[in-house]
């Protein structure tokens, strides 16, 4: 089942901290997660982010956090993950969880849902295969 959370429902899983470690070992580029409760807060009251819950029974075994902002420059309203994440054994319920987060940008007036996703992984691949538009790269100096 996938439904929308608060971070604070995430956080406070007690699977999350395993699952925690496992998006940080296979997806993050940027070293060990480190979860920030007061900027969700802030995200979450302001309207501009709404987390999202993949679990099976009552175990938690995903997440997307989305963020939707107004692009300044031009001025189009859009939508991205700041982290999405399913444990291994429980991938099928990835193209569900595209759907879901999806529908709620285009229900949320967004024009454009944007991706992350580090270079080759699994889900670079996916998306890829289900040909997404690929449409930037970003580049990372470590200082």
């Amino acid at each position: 089942m996938i439904r929308p959370v608060s971070y604070a429902d995430i956080f406070n899983d007690p699977g999350f901290p395993a699952l925690l470690k496992e998006y940080g070992e296979e997806c993050s580029t940027l070293g060990t997660p480190k979860p920030q409760p007061d900027l969700y807060d802030l995200l979450e009251k302001s309207g501009g982010l709404q987390v999202f819950g993949v679990y099976e029974e009552s175990m938690l075994v995903g997440f997307a956090s989305v963020l939707i902002y107004l692009l300044p420059h031009f001025g189009i309203k859009i939508a991205t993950t700041e982290s999405i994440f399913i444990t291994r054994n429980f991938r099928h319920y990835g193209l569900d969880l595209m759907a879901t987060i999806e529908n709620y940008a285009k229900v949320s007036g967004c024009e454009d849902f944007l991706y992350s996703t580090p270079v080759d992984s699994r889900f670079d691949r996916l998306l890829n295969a289900l040909e997404y538009d690929h449409t930037n790269n970003v580049y990372r100096r470590k200082l």
